[in-house]
């Protein structure tokens, strides 16, 4: 077993701060210094740091890799922040509502423009790393346009899994892929950690929603009252659709006047009385057993490790 004492994310922010030494025009790198040293969980780098060790990978290939992964998640952020009118992002002011939105599409084109320069850095596999992580890219974007174009119609579980495997799913794949393709002995079971990676961002994406719905914007470190304002689809919506669809069309007519808050009430109490919640959590569940299917298929001296990282996701609150 890998010592799990190890202080990875402090690890890994002492390489992200080198960052605040960037020199250039302040309009560019001011938004990018800011966002880079927001609070935030920093799982996606944690996630390569963590299957690095685990697989006994260069521990300079393993850094780049996660600067990687983290400087895409960003930049999809910033953009995303901008597409979905979002005023908080872990519990600070985004960047198009602290400076404006011209800034906030600059530095997010910057953060993505970094995230290739690390990954190039990589010395194993790195054409195929970079031919992958460009792929993720195009993904993320595909996710994201789904859930724009779901703002102005019904999705059901199946779309809304979809969706979630592209904008989520997909960049928690690259997370588990890479360090594969780094790996001398784990590279065989790369389809296995792909897939695993990518039921963990559809997890992820679900427990989201189900916190939003119960939680405080405080709490979840980020604004939740614009998701019901645009109509943002989640698993608990498409749920409803699916199991009753006029009664949860009869609901949205309810609620179109009503102002957020009373939106949001109606919503929880909806769920709540209609067992959505609970049939949401069953998929959320149906997820979990996958993966723990997965982990079985991998070589048994790293189960232990591989549960390890499996609950610390599952267990998250915010």
């Amino acid at each position: 077993m890998i010592n799990n004492n190890k202080d990875y994310k402090n690890l890994f922010l002492k390489e992200l701060n080198k960052l605040q030494d960037m020199e250039g025009p302040s309009y560019l790198y001011d938004p990018i210094k800011y966002i880079i040293k927001s609070e935030g969980k920093r799982l996606r780098p944690f996630i390569v740091q963590f299957l690095g060790d685990v697989f006994n990978n260069n521990p300079k290939d393993t850094m780049n890799a996660a600067m990687g992964v983290e400087l895409l998640h960003n930049f999809t952020l910033v953009h995303d922040d901008i597409m979905d009118g979002d005023d908080l992002r872990h519990n600070v002011a985004t960047i198009h509502k602290k400076w404006d939105n011209a800034h906030a599409v600059l530095s997010g084109d910057g953060l993505g423009a970094l995230g290739p320069i690390f990954i190039g850095k990589i010395k194993k596999n790195t054409l195929d790393i970079l031919i992958r992580y460009n792929e993720v890219i195009l993904e993320i974007c595909e996710g994201q346009a789904y859930d724009m174009e779901f703002e102005t119609r019904n999705a059901s579980v199946d779309e809304y899994i979809l969706m979630s495997e592209k904008k989520t799913g997909s960049l928690f794949e690259l997370c588990f892929e890479i360090p594969s393709l780094i790996s001398d002995d784990y590279l065989q079971f790369k389809p296995q950690l792909k897939q695993l990676g990518r039921n963990l961002g559809v997890i992820f994406q679900m427990q989201d929603d189900i916190l939003e719905m119960s939680t405080s914007s405080e709490n979840m470190g980020k604004g939740t009252s614009s998701d019901i304002e645009r109509s943002k689809k989640t698993i608990l919506s498409s749920m409803a659709l699916d199991c009753d669809r006029d009664s949860w069309n009869n609901l949205q007519k309810k609620i179109s006047n009503a102002s957020l808050e009373e939106k949001k009430l109606m919503l929880r109490n909806y769920y709540t009385d209609t067992d959505i919640i609970k049939k949401s959590d069953k998929l959320l569940l149906n997820f979990e057993d996958k993966c723990k299917d997965i982990i079985k298929s991998l070589p048994s001296k790293i189960h232990s490790d591989m549960t390890v990282l499996l609950n610390m996701i599952l267990k998250r609150k915010k």
